[in-house]
C-alpha cells in the first residue's frame, strides 16, 4: 500500500495561494473575464488591511482554506494573514499586465536581482534598489516587510518581472515567527547574490505553477 505524504503547513499554504492565483490569472489573461478583473480590484483595495476584515474578498482569501491553518481565535492566524497579503500583492502586481506575474521559481531575491539588472544596476553593494532590499531584509515585523514589498512589487510590475507567489506566501508565514526570520532572510540573500542571469534571458511567463516545499 502506497501512502501519500501530506504537505506541511507552509506547503499547504503555498498550494492554496497558487491554486487561487492560477484561477484568477487564467480569468484575467486567458478568458479576459470581467468578474476576474473585479476580483483583482477588490483584492488591491484590501491590501494592507487585516485578513478577514474585508468581506468582499472572503471567497478568495478564505474559501477552501486548509483546515489546519484556519485561525482558532478572534484574530486571523499567521497563515490567513500570509495568504491574504500574497493574494492582494499578486493583484497589485498583475494590474495592467498582459504577462503572467505569478511564475514558478521566481523567488523574491531572484526577481529583485533581475530588477536590479533591468534598472541598469552593476554595483551590488549600493544604490536605491540595494538599499530597499536591505531595508526589507532587516524588517522586524510583517507590517514593515509589507510596507517595503508594496513599492518593490510596483517596480517589478513596471519591468514585467514575475514572482512566485506560493513561495512568497510561505515566506510571509515563516517570517511571522521570529525564530524563522533569519532563514527567510538567508534565502532572499542567496537568491539575489547567487543568481546568474543567462544571456538574453527573459522570465518564463508560461509557467504558472510553483514548487512547494514542506
Amino acid at each position: 500500500m502506497t501512502g501519500t505524504t501530506r504537505p506541511g503547513k507552509a506547503g499547504q499554504l503555498a498550494c492554496f495561494v497558487v491554486g487561487k492565483i492560477e484561477r484568477l490569472q487564467a480569468g484575467l489573461l486567458d478568458q479576459q473575464s470581467s468578474a476576474a478583473r473585479a476580483t483583482a480590484a477588490r483584492l488591491r483595495r484590501a491590501l494592507g488591511k487585516p485578513a478577514g476584515s474585508v468581506p468582499e474578498v472572503w471567497e478568495v482569501t478564505l474559501g477552501g482554506f486548509p483546515e489546519d491553518l484556519v485561525g482558532k481565535t478572534d484574530e486571523p492566524s499567521a497563515a490567513e494573514e500570509a495568504a491574504h497579503t500574497a493574494l492582494c500583492l499578486y493583484a497589485l502586481h498583475q494590474q495592467s499586465q498582459v504577462k503572467r506575474m505569478h511564475c514558478s521559481g521566481w523567488g523574491l531575491g531572484r526577481a529583485l536581482r533581475e530588477l536590479h539588472h533591468e534598472l541598469g544596476g552593476e554595483d551590488l553593494e549600493s544604490g536605491p534598489l540595494i538599499r530597499r532590499f536591505n531595508a526589507l531584509s532587516t524588517a522586524d515585523s510583517v507590517d514593515e516587510m509589507l510596507w517595503h514589498l508594496r513599492s518593490l512589487v510596483t517596480q517589478l510590475r513596471g519591468k514585467a518581472i514575475p514572482l512566485d507567489y506560493g513561495r512568497l506566501a510561505r515566506d510571509f508565514y515563516r517570517f511571522s515567527r521570529p525564530d524563522f526570520r533569519d532563514s527567510v532572510r538567508l534565502s532572499w540573500g542567496r537568491d539575489f547574490y547567487t543568481y546568474r542571469r543567462p544571456a538574453d534571458a527573459e522570465p518564463d511567463q508560461n509557467t504558472a505553477e510553483t514548487t512547494v516545499e514542506q
